[in-house]
This record gives C-alpha cells, structure tokens and sequence, in this order.
C-alpha cells in the first residue's frame, strides 16, 4: 500500500506529454504501453499487416456494447447503457 501510495503522490509530467512519469524511491518510472508490458513479461506481439496491438485497435474502434455484453457476460445478465450508449 505505501508504495501505491508513493506512486500516486509523484505521478506527474512536466509537460503533460506521454509517456506520464512517477517518480518512486528515487527512480523514473514511466508509465507507457511498451514499459508496463516489458516489466511484465508481456511482449506485444503483432499478426503480419497489423500496426496495433489488439487492446489499441479495441480502443479506437468503439465496439458495439451489445456484441461486448454478449460475449462477455453470463447468459441473461448483462449491464445498463448510459445517454451516451456506453455501459
């Protein structure tokens, strides 16, 4: 907890710029797609002709809530769409 703590209390960029920044325990941190998957092991790994990352293509491209709701929840459950037809 202290450290979640340290992070939020330094989170900070200079010139609100990405990556975003944090300093912990006196090291630079940065907050960035390709520095959170290479501390997790997780390389991004892209199909032939692709030029993003399955997640960032998701992101651009407003999936329809209904298609998500299908596939991700128990069968007759489901969530509430805001004015905006997000959930």
């Amino acid at each position: 907890m202290a450290v979640v703590n340290e992070f939020y209390a330094n989170f900070y960029c200079p010139t609100d710029q990405a990556p975003k920044c944090a300093r912990i325990r006196g090291h630079l941190i940065k907050i960035d797609a390709d520095s959170l998957n290479e501390f997790l092991q997780t390389p991004v790994l892209l199909e032939e002709g692709e030029s993003l990352p399955t997640y960032s293509r998701f992101c651009i491209l407003r999936s329809d809530p209904r298609e998500v709701e299908a596939s991700l929840c128990i069968s007759g459950k489901g969530f509430i769409l805001n004015t905006e037809g997000q959930p």
